[in-house]
């Protein structure tokens, strides 16, 4: 395996299906100090980082986009994609038709996480929250609350290094191991059994310490980068125009002003429910 898992090699080779994942040295760490989070889209995606002017205005109904609808018990193909590569993270669940997946990033927060948790909550939906270990730790009561409402927690390492795949594998074994204790301590007793690398960043060495502590790699499909505020139409646009039968949605509800975010979940989410989705967890 290359030393860097090339996040387009890895999704032309996915056929759709979900890759279990298995879950190269470096030099010195760049630990994120803390403040608002750069966001987890890959390196090198398009989209602004900056926010939108209008950002917080909600669009009108007449400018959200319709939603396609899947057909149960028909899979289909994704573009350009080849044979399930084993060994690298997941980008798609597995395809029944109707199945996908919402995950929320780099909390918990106090007030974001709550309003989050409300809207799933309304609409019935199970998602899976990528907690940061040093906020799981602050915020054990947010942890706590996740769990109880029937979601899942992945492992998203500790401080959030945003250059990970640059760590020693010592360095990056105790982001991991840290936040996974960090979870279990502050919800006392989940175990995480699933990571998230910050900006989808994966190596060899970044997968095979996943893999020793039990872990499957996790990434994404749909990215609306609603980290970098684009703008609440942007965000819904993203979400209902590129979903599709085993997508991986990926939201913030971490790391900084998160209004368009939840703003977005409002309208996006139950229009996927009315087209005939149904939410699972990977």
């Amino acid at each position: 395996m290359n030393s860097r898992v090339s996040r387009r090699s890895v999704l032309l080779a996915l056929g759709g299906a979900s890759l279990l994942a298995a879950c190269g040295q470096s030099t010195t760490a760049a630990w994120h100090a803390g403040g608002g989070l750069p966001g987890d889209s890959h390196p090198g995606d398009t989209g602004s980082a900056e926010p939108s002017p209008s950002g917080s205005a909600e669009p009108s109904p007449s400018d959200i986009p319709s939603v396609a609808p899947p057909a149960p018990g028909q899979c289909p193909p994704i573009q350009g994609a080849g044979v399930p590569h084993h060994g690298g993270p997941q980008y798609y669940l597995p395809c029944h038709g109707t199945e996908i997946a919402l995950t929320i990033d780099d909390g918990p927060d106090p007030k974001n996480t709550p309003r989050i948790l409300g809207l799933l909550a309304k609409h019935n939906i199970q998602a899976t929250f990528c907690m940061i270990g040093r906020a799981a730790a602050a915020h054990p009561d947010l942890v706590k609350q996740v769990v109880a409402g029937g979601h899942h927690v992945a492992n998203h390492t500790y401080t959030h290094p945003l250059n990970l795949p640059k760590l020693t594998a010592a360095q990056i074994r105790d982001e991991l191991s840290r936040a996974s204790d960090a979870i279990s301590t502050a919800s006392g007793g989940y175990h995480p059994t699933l990571f998230r690398a910050p900006g989808g960043a994966w190596n060899t060495t970044v997968l095979n310490e996943c893999s020793a502590l039990s872990l499957r790699a996790l990434d994404w499909s749909v990215d609306p980068r609603d980290w970098s505020r684009p703008g609440v139409k942007h965000i819904v646009d993203t979400i209902l125009t590129r979903t599709r039968p085993g997508a991986i949605i990926l939201e913030h509800d971490g790391g900084g002003n998160r209004d368009q975010t939840v703003s977005a979940l409002t309208i996006a989410l139950p229009r996927l429910l009315d087209a005939g989705y149904t939410f699972a967890q990977p």
